[in-house]
């Protein structure tokens, strides 16, 4: 690339959060701050595969031993239909772990999937919750990646609005 050719266009803060979220790290790759995405998306992903491996996600909604969806007992409907709020209020450190992205979907789903009777088990789940304190270190290991990862999300859409005044105001200067 000639040093005479225009940069390259600074994408919008909102695109760069959600590719933020969609993969820890992808918020600064966008607006060209690659080894910072790569060492951020990398230390967050271990932090939260580190966390599965200590404990497990507990998905709201779903009876963490069974696998099974939870049952409001006075309206008979999904507790996320019935009272989704107080659901969440039950598992709290489950909105900072959605902010991992999509991995913690798949964590969870797979997580849920896992403590379902396994009909070759004998009826016995594949996965087995700990009650040991093993399990609370290892949601907390996950809420703390997704509380990272939304700094990294506010700090890259930050940087790509100073990004794009910082250029804005270079284009008149180097057009005189």
């Amino acid at each position: 690339m000639s040093d005479d050719s225009p940069p390259r266009p600074v994408p919008s803060a909102p695109l760069v959060a959600v590719a933020g979220w969609l993969v820890p790290g992808a918020g600064y790759w966008l607006i060209g701050q690659r080894s910072r995405g790569t060492t951020i998306g990398v230390s967050i992903l271990a932090l939260f595969i580190l966390g599965l491996l200590i404990g497990a996600i507990e998905v709201p909604g779903f009876v963490t031993e069974t696998g099974k969806r939870k049952i409001d007992p006075v309206t008979r409907l999904w507790v996320m239909q019935a009272a989704p709020v107080n659901e969440i209020r039950d598992k709290p450190w489950s909105l900072p772990q959605l902010m991992t992205g999509p991995v913690a979907v798949v964590a969870g789903a797979a997580s849920v999937m896992a403590a379902a009777p396994d009909p070759n088990l004998q009826g016995q789940p594949f996965g087995v919750l700990t009650h040991a304190r093993s399990n609370e270190i290892g949601s907390l290991y996950l809420s703390v990646a997704g509380l990272l990862n939304l700094m990294v999300i506010i700090d890259a859409a930050h940087r790509a609005v100073h990004l794009a005044e910082r250029r804005a105001a270079a284009a008149p200067e180097a057009a005189a």
